[in-house]
């Protein structure tokens, strides 16, 4: 963006950015999310981020690490206005942002972070998934191949004529990694909302909360059975309506959800809540630390509540 070039040494404590409106405050934490993700919290179309009559941004950054070590490890990210990408860790090239995700585990609350209550389903996935994620090594496989099997299975309802065997053959894949992919994330989630209630609490958020987590299809049933009795709806709409693809986090207050009902100076304080519980608990897990970008904490917080949330 308007960022020419910057070098910047950051405290491995809190660091407070502040400046004039257009002075470039968020085009940094932007930055540094190119630099865990590879890509921006703000647009999907990179070519913005590249400064005018530029033709590729960089970010480069050295990452010490938190514990004992105090290893630092150089990771870059290259992207150009037509989308090709270089993302380096430790010297050597890697093909995927989750690579860079590993060496820099990050959270970001800014104004779009309401849609983790007021969003669609796909926003609390995401939130899920993150944590089970950073924890648990395998899950990036398991859920990569369950992408591609429901690629696959979705490529096959679009057919004129579904070819039954090739389907069973998926629709087996893909039972057996929804199987995997939903016993991990209600492993995680049984340790995650604890960690929520005890952050809210120290929030001191009023309120009965319940947190349901929705699998995206009847466990108490067989989903080979239940993608069958489907078919039809499946095949005329052309993608499958069952599966993790298709789970939710339901967050309600009493038997409301918090979304209708609480302020919008409670929604960012849940959701800073919901934020620092996933990062308290990624510490315990793994006794490392993520980064939290903030962008414009005081927005719609009272004094009270911004002091609950930087301490």
């Amino acid at each position: 963006r308007n960022i020419r070039d910057a070098d910047l040494a950051l405290s491995p404590g809190a660091n407070l950015i502040f400046g004039l409106n257009g002075s470039c405050k968020t085009s940094l934490l932007e930055a540094i999310h190119i630099l865990s993700r590879g890509r921006s919290f703000r647009t999907r179309n990179l070519a913005t981020v590249i400064s005018h009559d530029e033709s590729s941004c960089t970010c480069f950054g050295q990452v010490n690490t938190d514990d004992s070590r105090g290893i630092s490890i150089p990771v870059g990210v290259m992207r150009n206005a037509e989308g090709k990408f270089v993302f380096k860790v430790n010297g050597e090239q890697v093909t995927t942002a989750s690579q860079l995700a590993e060496v820099l585990p990050l959270q970001i609350v800014n104004s779009d972070s309401f849609e983790l209550l007021e969003g669609s389903p796909g926003a609390r996935r995401s939130f899920i998934d993150w944590g089970v994620f950073h924890v648990e090594h395998s899950y990036r496989e398991v859920w990569s191949r369950f992408q591609k099997c429901l690629k696959h299975r979705n490529s096959l309802l679009r057919h004129g004529k579904i070819d039954q065997l090739q389907l069973s053959v998926w629709d087996r894949e893909f039972c057996a990694l929804a199987s995997q992919i939903d016993l991990s994330r209600r492993n995680y989630l049984d340790r995650l909302i604890d960690s929520i209630r005890n952050m809210i609490e120290r929030l001191e958020l009023n309120g009965q909360f319940d947190f349901t987590y929705q699998a995206g299809w009847d466990t108490s049933q067989d989903l080979q059975t239940q993608l069958k009795a489907a078919g039809a709806r499946d095949h005329k709409a052309g993608h499958t309506h069952l599966g993790p693809h298709r789970a939710d986090l339901r967050i309600q207050v009493g038997r409301q959800s918090a979304a209708d009902i609480l302020s919008r100076g409670q929604i960012k304080t849940l959701v800073f809540a919901l934020k620092l519980a996933q990062g308290s608990l990624f510490e315990d897990i793994t006794g490392r630390k993520c980064i939290f970008l903030l962008d414009d904490l005081p927005a719609e917080l009272d004094i009270h509540r911004r002091k609950a949330v930087c301490q």
